[in-house]
């Protein structure tokens, strides 16, 4: 490993070459359709994305406990103290025996904390993490609480804030050891500052930029600060909080300065006030956010009285090496027990036959060393994950990305419709948008790196393979393929409609899926058992790859009976799609007994797909027969055992992620976005507006420019795909990838027809707000584009603060606008009021007329 540099940098001879072991990270694809108890499988990874891993998100590992951060020196001592009524004031007694009893006066005391100290405090260091339910110390006499609204979205880490909710989400910050409060300055980032909307309880709130600044009345202990309102524009972002209260002499140190290491240079040359005696307790608030910045959490802090850290981001990776005195073998395996939250990976030996503990969490590794050099023992710790430049990172998988870290998209490469305004009219107040005029991306179909994936028109190849155990036989279970064919192909009888028969009708007959269902069932070499137990190390977690070993199987039994080449329609190596139908029984616990749409992580010692007849696979369907029996009983519970059901909705909705759709419900299980109201939600029904323009099903629109008002017809979407389009800004050459409003008119007709299947109850205008901005990402030495937002709850690590796609319902709450109703107020994911408002005329069987307004 690294030890060597270690060794110099302890002489203090600065080293610049840092090495490092290279260990991928995982993703995985997941499903959880609670509202119609469809379920995919659970992710298994970290947040950190890759290439070939262009869907759905993971869940953050667990994080570590560092210790209480420092507390910044920020004593204010003014001459003119000010005392509270009932503060006691002593001038200093005469004891019995003649010494005196120091003097306690009233003191100002000022204490400041940063939201990554605040979190860190509480052992929460990655972004999304949940940072309400506990006091948060910022120091021995102040707390801060933050708690959620009325809507119970808990306040979570973001970006270097605490982000705080609209709807009555709470900031409490309370002194103790009757302490009072005096003054409350709260710094907010990206101008969030509760947009007016903010009610003060215990004091008087003046603002001033990004400051807010609360006056405590007198004598108070606590003030509650609520953020009101209920758009994302009223939220609260505390990047820092500073209290300002009336306290006691001795307050001004909340911690021992013999015992608190002092911001700067961490050498002990430059720390000789401290004395021999001085042990260094925890990490500066600096080397913390070092940690922050470069790992995404802080790793335990080992007492000791001499080390260093430092941070490097080269050679393709990014960490911190940290290296302190140790006095004991047996302190050290204390230290490695603060990390049994960790995953153990084992151990290494380096070229000092040295032994290095090696962990990880997440995306991020951890190897811990303990040597001896020159008479004195030394721990050694290096964090670190692939970097930015190195790694590759996935839209639908990314974090809040302003944060930086590992996998994490900047600013920078965000790609927003920042052109001047809107373009000229085409029309009478309208624009005729031309959907493939996009120059970010190759055409519709490329978004979200599925180069490799299932062309979204014309008439890819679809690979269905029944397959069956020894364990687990087809005709034990009285299984039939006819049934397998009926859910598949063209006119086949099912209770909804079939996977071609679904896609022909919803892409408007530019998609005809050219469906091969094997007539027999393949059964692999060994028991389900057996395969559900085989496992890759894929990118930091173990990942099951029986079911692609099953795929290699197949189609090396395949290659000697038919030319599976026939079914790369587009010619590029990779066959279009493969679909294996289990007998496995459900088993929504483990991944190898559900339902999904994964990847091909199977390869040859070089890293090869392996490949029959030219052609190899990589995007699949995986799913037991059983959904095909799948009914819901009269409470809405799932059943799989109905055998007279021809069930389709599992696999349509799953063959919607292998044309390279995200889900769009929340797979955090914190928020709606779309209620549901989707086919890649947790409703039957049509696919919506943004994926047909995505999937190049839609190619046109019309974009309303007028500077006064135009009435537009809009026909019946299911029939024709009419949209009409609102946004403040539109640049062209983003075409679907920026941020819009799309006008649909719905109706209960074709994929949405009948009271199962349909949306709602009633025909009318739906409005879907869509940011589908684009962020620019390089990998191999490929530039490629992806999609920056996604449909998770930001509270959950994995999320974006602003949905992919999501309803605008109208003031009452309905998701359909009938005649006579409005468009309200709409402001757009950067605060901006939407200029155009709407009025629906009037609505037939065939079309809706609206009329359009500039406000």
């Amino acid at each position: 490993m690294r030890k060597i540099l270690s060794i110099i940098l302890m002489i203090f001879i600065i080293a610049a070459c840092v090495t490092s072991c290279s260990k991928p990270n995982s993703d995985s694809d997941g499903f959880d359709d609670s509202l119609n108890n469809e379920i995919e499988d659970g992710d298994t990874g970290d947040n950190t994305d890759e290439p070939a891993a262009p869907n759905d998100p993971e869940a953050p590992g667990d994080t570590e406990n560092s210790g209480e951060p420092d507390t910044p020196d920020n004593t204010d001592t003014p001459d003119d103290t000010e005392n509270p009524g009932d503060s006691e004031t002593s001038d200093g007694t005469e004891n019995p025996d003649g010494s005196e009893t120091p003097t306690v006066k009233d003191v100002i005391i000022n204490v400041e904390k940063t939201a990554d100290e605040m979190a860190a405090s509480i052992d929460k260091y990655t972004n999304g993490d949940i940072v309400s339910g506990e006091a948060i110390k910022l120091d021995k006499n102040i707390t801060a609480s933050f708690g959620k609204g009325t809507a119970n979205t808990e306040p979570a880490l973001y970006s270097g804030s605490i982000r705080i909710y609209q709807n009555g989400g709470t900031l409490v910050v309370t002194a103790l050891n009757d302490r009072i409060l005096k003054t409350i300055v709260i710094t907010t980032s990206d101008s969030k500052t509760g947009n007016g909307k903010l009610k003060v309880d215990g004091g008087e709130l003046t603002v001033n930029g990004d400051v807010l600044t609360i006056n405590v009345y007198e004598n108070a202990k606590s003030v509650t600060i609520t953020v009101g309102g209920s758009e994302k524009s009223d939220r609260l972002y505390v990047e820092a909080l500073e209290v300002i209260y009336i306290g006691k002499t001795g307050d001004e140190n909340t911690e021992s300065d013999a015992e608190t290491k002092p911001e700067g240079d961490n050498s002990t040359e430059d720390d000789g006030n401290l004395g021999t005696d001085a042990v260094y307790s925890d990490f500066t608030a600096e080397e913390k956010s070092s940690y922050l910045d470069y790992v995404g959490f802080v790793i335990p802090f080992l007492p000791n009285d001499d080390y260093y850290i430092e941070a490097y981001d080269e050679d393709g990776y990014r960490g911190v090496y940290y290296s302190a005195k140790c006095n004991t073998y047996s302190e050290f395996t204390a230290y490695r027990e603060l990390y049994s939250s960790y995953t153990y990976d084992g151990t290494e030996t380096d070229g000092y036959a040295d032994t290095w503990y090696l962990y990880s969490k997440g995306s991020v590794y951890v190897d811990i060393c303990y040597y001896e050099y020159d008479g004195s023992y030394y721990v050694d710790v290096d964090a670190y994950s692939e970097s930015d430049n190195s790694s590759n990172t996935n839209g639908d998988n990314n974090t809040e990305s302003e944060e930086g870290g590992s996998g994490d998209t900047k600013d920078a490469d965000v790609i927003t419709n920042a052109s001047a305004g809107l373009p000229e009219a085409s029309g009478d107040g309208i624009y005729n948008v031309d959907l493939t005029a996009a120059t970010n991306v190759k055409d519709v179909t490329d978004q979200g790196y599925y180069l490799d994936g299932c062309p979204t028109v014309g008439s890819p190849g679809v690979l269905v393979i029944p397959v069956d155990f020894s364990d687990a036989t087809a005709a034990s279970k009285g299984y039939s393929i006819d049934k397998i064919v009926n859910a598949f192909s063209k006119d086949g009888v099912t209770d909804y409609y079939s996977v071609y028969d679904y896609y022909y009708i919803s892409s408007y007959g530019k998609l005809e899926l050219d469906i091969t269902v094997l007539d027999s069932w393949f059964r692999p070499a060994n028991t389900s058992t057996y395969y559900a137990s085989q496992t890759l190390e894929y990118y930091g977690s173990e990942t099951v790859i029986g079911d692609q070993m099953i795929i290699d199987e197949a189609l090396a039994y395949l290659e000697d009976i038919m030319d599976l080449s026939q079914f790369d329609s587009d010619n590029n190596g990779t066959i279009d799609s493969v679909v294996l139908i289990t007998t496995l029984d459900i088993n929504s616990d483990e991944v190898f007994y559900w339902a999904y749409r994964y990847w091909n992580i199977y390869t040859d010692n070089d890293g090869y797909y392996y490949e029959y007849d030219g052609v190899s696979a990589n995007d699949y369907l995986w799913a037991p027969y059983q959904f095909l029996y799948e009914t819901n009983d009269a409470l809405g519970n799932p059943s799989y055992d109905d055998t007279d059901a021809t069930n389709t909705y599992t696999f349509i909705h799953e063959f919607g992620h292998i044309l390279g759709a995200d889900d769009y419900y929340d797979t955090a299980g914190l928020g709606s976005p779309m209620d549901g109201f989707d086919i890649m939600d947790a409703m039957r029904g049509d696919h919506n507006a943004y994926t047909k323009f995505n999937y190049g099903w839609l190619t046109s629109s019309r974009l309303v420019v007028t500077d006064g008002s135009v009435t537009l017809s809009l026909e019946d979407f299911s029939k024709s795909g009419d949209t009409i389009i609102i946004a403040n800004i539109w640049n062209p050459e983003l075409g679907v990838y920026q941020e819009y409003y799309i006008v649909v008119y719905y109706t209960n007709n074709g994929l949405n027809s009948g009271d199962e299947n349909g949306y709602f109850d009633r025909s009318g205008i739906i409005v879907y707000h869509v940011n589908a901005s684009l962020y620019r990402d390089e990998y191999d030495g490929e530039v490629y584009y992806d999609v920056y937002n996604n449909n998770t709850d930001p509270s959950d690590s994995v999320g974006t603060e602003n949905n992919l796609i999501e309803f605008v319902t109208t003031d009452e709450g309905n998701y359909t606008y009938i005649a006579g109703d409005s468009l309200g107020n709409v402001t757009d994911d950067e605060g901006n009021a939407l200029a155009y408002t709407f009025y629906v005329e009037e609505l037939t069987d065939e079309a809706a007329t609206v009329t359009f307004t500039r406000k």
